[in-house]
């Protein structure tokens, strides 16, 4: 009988619990119908995420003065697959002017006013050309079937302040501590609210292959 070395038998480990958390993870989004148009060979998507602040404290925070970030993530799946191949963020930042009594609404290098919140939440989580990944990204999946899974995100910890969170909390940098780092990010990196939903099934054009 083949023994499995102690490092293997953690490797494998870790792999599986991954593979369980990305799986219910992926399993437990709620279906939401997304425009989704290809161009090029990469996808376009259009949606709408604005109940990520249909919370009080989410709107009493967003009319305090303090900038505050909103972080939309997009990922493509292969149905049947939990790995996703392509991978989309924006962060979007709105502050409210109190002299002016507007929003300061920045995307990007972007920035523009709105007079009211309402207009504010859907500069930044209502979107209608959002890529996904490059051509490139898709071309080994012409003619199968993928979905997109989105994430919205306010006021998450930032990526800097993550690692240092990881560090203090026993994270480390080798292969194993960064597969570690995508199963505890959600208890230890997360954001003061946050949405997940998934599409409907797509084929990605160009099959026959």
């Amino acid at each position: 009988m083949t023994r499995i070395p102690p490092f293997a038998r953690r490797v494998l480990l870790v792999l599986g619990l991954l593979s369980l958390t990305m799986s219910a993870w992926a399993q437990g989004l709620g279906d939401r119908r997304l425009g989704v148009r290809w161009d090029g060979g990469s996808p376009r998507l259009a949606f709408s995420a604005r109940d990520l602040v249909d919370d009080p404290d989410v709107r009493r925070a967003l009319a305090s003065g303090v900038s505050k970030r909103i972080v939309l993530t997009a990922q493509a799946y292969r149905v049947g697959s939990t790995r996703p191949f392509a991978t989309r963020t924006r962060e979007c930042h709105i502050t409210y002017d109190l002299w002016q009594e507007s929003y300061v609404v920045q995307i990007g290098s972007r920035r523009g006013v709105e007079p009211d919140l309402e207009a504010a939440v859907r500069r930044c989580l209502v979107v209608r050309n959002f890529a996904v990944g490059r051509s490139g990204d898709f071309d080994r999946y012409r003619g199968d079937q993928v979905y997109f899974a989105v994430r919205a995100e306010f006021n998450p910890i930032s990526a800097r302040r993550c690692r240092e969170a990881l560090r203090g909390s026993g994270g480390n940098t080798d292969p194993i501590g960064a597969l570690v780092v995508n199963i505890v990010r959600r208890d230890i990196c997360g954001a003061d609210r946050a949405i997940d939903f998934r599409s409907q099934p797509v084929v990605v054009p160009g099959g026959g292959r």
